[in-house]
Protein backbone atom coordinates (compact mmCIF):
# COMPACT_ATOMS: atom_id res chain seq x y z
CA UNK A 1 0.00 0.00 0.00
CA UNK A 2 1.14 2.95 -1.00
CA UNK A 3 2.02 6.16 1.65
CA UNK A 4 1.85 9.93 0.69
CA UNK A 5 5.46 11.60 1.33
CA UNK A 6 4.82 15.13 1.69
CA UNK A 7 7.48 16.97 3.88
CA UNK A 8 8.46 20.22 4.06
CA UNK A 9 12.60 20.84 3.29
CA UNK A 10 14.90 19.64 6.23
CA UNK A 11 16.49 23.06 6.18
CA UNK A 12 13.71 24.84 7.22
CA UNK A 13 12.46 22.41 9.62
CA UNK A 14 16.21 22.35 11.33
CA UNK A 15 15.67 26.27 11.11
CA UNK A 16 12.42 26.64 12.83
CA UNK A 17 13.29 23.90 15.58
CA UNK A 18 17.03 25.68 16.75
CA UNK A 19 14.67 29.08 16.04
CA UNK A 20 12.08 27.68 19.04
CA UNK A 21 14.23 25.89 21.20
CA UNK A 22 16.17 28.75 21.48
CA UNK A 23 13.80 31.35 21.51
CA UNK A 24 15.58 33.42 18.55
CA UNK A 25 16.24 34.08 15.24
CA UNK A 26 19.71 35.36 15.94
CA UNK A 27 20.68 32.70 17.98
CA UNK A 28 19.48 30.18 15.72
CA UNK A 29 21.34 31.40 13.52
CA UNK A 30 24.81 31.52 15.22
CA UNK A 31 23.80 27.62 16.55
CA UNK A 32 23.91 26.51 12.66
CA UNK A 33 26.32 28.93 10.95
CA UNK A 34 23.38 31.25 9.15
CA UNK A 35 21.96 35.07 8.67
CA UNK A 36 19.49 35.38 11.24
CA UNK A 37 17.59 36.80 7.65
CA UNK A 38 18.50 33.20 6.54
CA UNK A 39 16.46 31.70 9.67
CA UNK A 40 13.76 34.22 8.73
CA UNK A 41 13.23 32.68 5.38
CA UNK A 42 13.27 29.44 6.79
CA UNK A 43 10.34 29.92 9.27
CA UNK A 44 8.40 31.83 6.73
CA UNK A 45 9.15 29.16 4.11
CA UNK A 46 7.58 26.36 6.96
CA UNK A 47 5.09 28.80 7.91
CA UNK A 48 3.79 29.18 4.19
CA UNK A 49 4.22 24.74 3.61
CA UNK A 50 1.98 23.93 6.79
CA UNK A 51 -0.20 27.24 6.30
CA UNK A 52 0.07 28.12 9.76
CA UNK A 53 1.80 30.99 11.57
CA UNK A 54 4.52 29.39 14.13
CA UNK A 55 5.85 32.63 15.47
CA UNK A 56 5.01 36.19 16.81
CA UNK A 57 6.96 38.22 15.66
CA UNK A 58 7.69 42.30 17.64
CA UNK A 59 9.64 44.64 18.50
CA UNK A 60 11.67 43.07 20.99
CA UNK A 61 11.89 39.73 19.29
CA UNK A 62 9.96 36.66 18.59
CA UNK A 63 7.60 33.95 20.42
CA UNK A 64 5.88 30.98 19.42
CA UNK A 65 2.49 30.70 18.97
CA UNK A 66 0.47 27.84 20.43
CA UNK A 67 0.62 26.27 17.58
CA UNK A 68 4.10 26.70 17.01
CA UNK A 69 5.19 24.95 20.62
CA UNK A 70 3.14 22.22 19.50
CA UNK A 71 4.87 21.47 16.22
CA UNK A 72 8.58 22.20 17.44
CA UNK A 73 7.40 19.44 20.54
CA UNK A 74 6.46 16.93 17.59
CA UNK A 75 9.31 17.70 15.55
CA UNK A 76 11.99 18.06 17.95
CA UNK A 77 11.96 14.06 18.52
CA UNK A 78 11.81 13.29 14.99
CA UNK A 79 14.82 15.05 13.95
CA UNK A 80 16.67 14.10 17.06
CA UNK A 81 15.82 9.88 16.00
CA UNK A 82 16.60 10.92 12.41
CA UNK A 83 20.00 12.58 13.60
CA UNK A 84 21.00 9.35 15.44
CA UNK A 85 19.91 7.41 12.74
CA UNK A 86 22.06 8.71 9.82
CA UNK A 87 25.14 8.82 12.19
CA UNK A 88 24.63 5.35 12.87
CA UNK A 89 24.93 4.79 9.20
CA UNK A 90 28.01 6.71 8.58
CA UNK A 91 29.21 5.08 11.36
CA UNK A 92 29.01 1.71 9.46
CA UNK A 93 30.49 2.75 6.39
CA UNK A 94 34.68 2.63 6.06
CA UNK A 95 36.75 5.20 4.99
CA UNK A 96 38.17 4.73 1.95
CA UNK A 97 42.44 4.73 2.22
CA UNK A 98 44.68 4.82 -0.29
CA UNK A 99 48.15 4.29 -0.23
CA UNK A 100 51.09 5.92 -1.48
CA UNK A 101 54.92 4.36 -1.42
CA UNK A 102 57.83 5.75 -1.59
CA UNK A 103 61.89 6.42 -0.65
CA UNK A 104 62.13 8.31 2.99
CA UNK A 105 63.99 10.84 1.21
CA UNK A 106 61.31 11.11 -1.38
CA UNK A 107 58.71 11.96 1.03
CA UNK A 108 60.63 14.30 3.75
CA UNK A 109 61.89 16.34 0.52
CA UNK A 110 59.10 16.22 -1.94
CA UNK A 111 55.88 14.92 -0.11
CA UNK A 112 55.23 16.08 3.09
CA UNK A 113 55.96 20.06 1.50
CA UNK A 114 52.92 19.53 -0.45
CA UNK A 115 51.10 17.59 2.16
CA UNK A 116 48.49 20.30 2.77
CA UNK A 117 47.50 20.66 -0.87
CA UNK A 118 47.11 16.75 -1.35
CA UNK A 119 44.74 16.73 1.60
CA UNK A 120 42.76 18.85 -0.08
CA UNK A 121 42.65 16.93 -3.62
CA UNK A 122 42.19 13.57 -1.19
CA UNK A 123 38.96 14.95 0.44
CA UNK A 124 37.40 12.60 2.58
CA UNK A 125 39.32 9.95 1.51
CA UNK A 126 42.71 8.51 4.33
CA UNK A 127 45.98 8.58 2.89
CA UNK A 128 48.64 5.81 4.32
CA UNK A 129 52.24 7.15 3.47
CA UNK A 130 54.27 4.45 3.39
CA UNK A 131 58.75 3.97 3.28
CA UNK A 132 58.52 0.56 3.52
CA UNK A 133 58.22 -1.98 0.74
CA UNK A 134 55.45 -4.32 1.83
CA UNK A 135 54.07 -7.58 -0.12
CA UNK A 136 50.91 -5.87 -1.03
CA UNK A 137 50.77 -3.65 -4.12
CA UNK A 138 50.29 0.26 -2.95
CA UNK A 139 47.83 2.10 -5.42
CA UNK A 140 50.62 4.28 -5.77
CA UNK A 141 54.70 3.69 -5.85
CA UNK A 142 57.17 6.54 -6.44
CA UNK A 143 60.71 4.86 -6.63
CA UNK A 144 63.91 5.83 -8.31
CA UNK A 145 66.97 4.63 -9.90
CA UNK A 146 69.78 5.09 -12.50
CA UNK A 147 67.53 3.31 -15.90
CA UNK A 148 63.77 2.86 -16.71
CA UNK A 149 62.00 -0.11 -15.26
CA UNK A 150 60.46 -2.54 -17.81
CA UNK A 151 57.05 -2.88 -18.13
CA UNK A 152 54.31 -0.16 -19.50
CA UNK A 153 52.89 -0.04 -15.91
CA UNK A 154 55.52 2.49 -15.11
CA UNK A 155 55.58 6.14 -16.34
CA UNK A 156 58.37 8.90 -15.68
CA UNK A 157 57.36 11.14 -13.01
CA UNK A 158 60.26 13.50 -12.78
CA UNK A 159 64.01 13.41 -13.41
CA UNK A 160 67.02 15.33 -11.34
CA UNK A 161 70.43 15.62 -11.23
CA UNK A 162 73.44 15.13 -8.76
CA UNK A 163 75.63 18.27 -7.77
CA UNK A 164 77.62 18.39 -4.87
CA UNK A 165 75.95 20.85 -1.92
CA UNK A 166 76.75 21.76 1.91
CA UNK A 167 75.96 23.87 4.52
CA UNK A 168 76.91 27.83 4.62
CA UNK A 169 77.52 26.79 8.18
CA UNK A 170 79.74 24.41 6.53
CA UNK A 171 81.71 26.67 4.56
CA UNK A 172 82.08 29.40 7.18
CA UNK A 173 83.58 26.63 9.27
CA UNK A 174 85.93 25.07 6.87
CA UNK A 175 86.51 27.91 4.61
CA UNK A 176 85.83 28.47 0.69
CA UNK A 177 85.49 25.22 -1.54
CA UNK A 178 86.37 26.93 -4.79
CA UNK A 179 87.35 24.38 -7.02
CA UNK A 180 86.58 20.20 -7.14
CA UNK A 181 89.99 19.30 -6.14
CA UNK A 182 89.64 21.23 -2.62
CA UNK A 183 87.04 18.44 -2.02
CA UNK A 184 90.44 16.40 -0.80
CA UNK A 185 90.45 18.07 2.24
CA UNK A 186 86.91 17.66 3.41
CA UNK A 187 84.39 15.09 4.46
CA UNK A 188 82.29 13.50 1.55
CA UNK A 189 79.56 12.25 2.55
CA UNK A 190 78.87 8.64 1.41
CA UNK A 191 75.46 6.70 0.67
CA UNK A 192 75.25 2.38 0.74
CA UNK A 193 72.56 2.52 -1.82
CA UNK A 194 73.82 4.67 -5.30
CA UNK A 195 76.39 6.44 -4.25
CA UNK A 196 77.93 8.40 -6.71
CA UNK A 197 80.96 10.22 -5.51
CA UNK A 198 83.75 8.32 -7.49
CA UNK A 199 81.86 8.62 -10.76
CA UNK A 200 81.13 12.60 -10.03
CA UNK A 201 85.02 12.46 -9.05
CA UNK A 202 86.50 10.72 -11.77
CA UNK A 203 84.86 13.68 -14.36
CA UNK A 204 84.91 16.91 -12.43
CA UNK A 205 88.39 16.09 -10.04
CA UNK A 206 90.17 13.27 -11.88
CA UNK A 207 93.41 14.42 -10.23
CA UNK A 208 92.64 13.52 -6.98
CA UNK A 209 93.36 9.49 -6.33
CA UNK A 210 93.01 7.64 -2.75
CA UNK A 211 89.88 7.53 -0.72
CA UNK A 212 88.97 11.28 0.41
CA UNK A 213 87.84 12.23 3.96
CA UNK A 214 84.52 10.27 4.75
CA UNK A 215 81.27 9.23 5.86
CA UNK A 216 78.80 6.50 5.00
CA UNK A 217 75.13 6.55 5.45
CA UNK A 218 72.56 3.85 4.92
CA UNK A 219 70.87 6.49 2.01
CA UNK A 220 70.87 9.69 0.62
CA UNK A 221 67.79 10.87 2.62
CA UNK A 222 70.29 10.60 5.83
CA UNK A 223 73.27 11.99 4.28
CA UNK A 224 71.45 15.18 2.72
CA UNK A 225 70.21 15.25 6.72
CA UNK A 226 74.18 15.56 7.75
CA UNK A 227 75.07 17.92 5.24
CA UNK A 228 72.11 20.13 6.56
CA UNK A 229 73.48 19.45 10.02
CA UNK A 230 77.16 20.97 8.62
CA UNK A 231 78.99 18.00 8.63
CA UNK A 232 80.06 17.61 5.55
CA UNK A 233 79.18 17.80 1.19
CA UNK A 234 76.71 15.49 -0.40
CA UNK A 235 76.12 14.85 -3.27
CA UNK A 236 72.21 16.28 -3.44
CA UNK A 237 69.10 15.70 -5.59
CA UNK A 238 68.81 19.08 -7.27
CA UNK A 239 64.86 18.76 -7.38
CA UNK A 240 64.54 17.63 -4.40
CA UNK A 241 66.24 20.22 -2.30
CA UNK A 242 65.06 23.40 -4.06
CA UNK A 243 63.71 24.84 -0.93
CA UNK A 244 67.01 24.65 0.84
CA UNK A 245 69.51 26.17 -1.98
CA UNK A 246 66.95 28.98 -2.88
CA UNK A 247 66.36 29.66 1.29
CA UNK A 248 70.43 29.40 1.33
CA UNK A 249 70.37 26.67 4.12
CA UNK A 250 72.13 24.45 1.56
CA UNK A 251 74.97 26.15 -1.10
CA UNK A 252 75.20 24.20 -4.77
CA UNK A 253 79.20 23.94 -4.93
CA UNK A 254 79.70 23.46 -8.35
CA UNK A 255 78.01 23.88 -11.85
CA UNK A 256 79.12 19.61 -12.72
CA UNK A 257 76.63 17.49 -12.29
CA UNK A 258 76.81 13.51 -11.94
CA UNK A 259 76.33 12.75 -15.82
CA UNK A 260 73.32 10.36 -15.03
CA UNK A 261 70.41 11.79 -14.05
CA UNK A 262 68.19 9.94 -11.65
CA UNK A 263 64.98 8.94 -12.61
CA UNK A 264 61.86 8.84 -10.64
CA UNK A 265 59.00 6.65 -11.91
CA UNK A 266 55.31 6.33 -10.66
CA UNK A 267 53.28 3.23 -11.20
CA UNK A 268 49.53 3.09 -10.70
CA UNK A 269 47.53 0.20 -8.93
CA UNK A 270 46.28 -1.59 -11.65
CA UNK A 271 42.77 -0.62 -13.45
CA UNK A 272 43.47 2.75 -11.75
CA UNK A 273 41.79 4.89 -14.55
CA UNK A 274 38.40 3.11 -13.94
CA UNK A 275 38.89 4.68 -9.92
CA UNK A 276 38.09 8.76 -9.73
CA UNK A 277 40.19 8.90 -6.55
CA UNK A 278 43.12 7.54 -7.67
CA UNK A 279 43.25 9.27 -11.21
CA UNK A 280 42.83 12.32 -9.50
CA UNK A 281 45.82 11.66 -7.05
CA UNK A 282 47.65 10.63 -10.40
CA UNK A 283 46.70 13.69 -12.29
CA UNK A 284 48.02 15.83 -9.07
CA UNK A 285 51.52 14.40 -9.04
CA UNK A 286 52.70 14.62 -12.60
CA UNK A 287 50.46 18.75 -12.50
CA UNK A 288 53.25 18.92 -8.79
CA UNK A 289 56.07 17.28 -10.50
CA UNK A 290 56.04 19.80 -13.32
CA UNK A 291 56.36 22.82 -10.95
Amino acid sequence: MSRECRLPPLAALCGFEAAGRLNSFRLAAEELHLSSSAISHQVQQLEDFVGQKLFDRGPTGVRLTSTGQEYLSNIGPVLDELSHATNSVRKTVKSRMVTLQCSPGFASRWILPRLTRLRRVLSDVSLSLSTNPTEKRPDVEISCGYGFPSGEEYETFMTTQRAPVCSAQYLRDNGPIQYPSDLSDHFLLHEYQRDEWEFWLSTAAPEISGITKAMWFDDAYSATLAAESGVGVVLGHLALIKNELRSGKLVRLFEQAVPQSTIFTLRMKQNWQADPVLATLRNWLLLESST
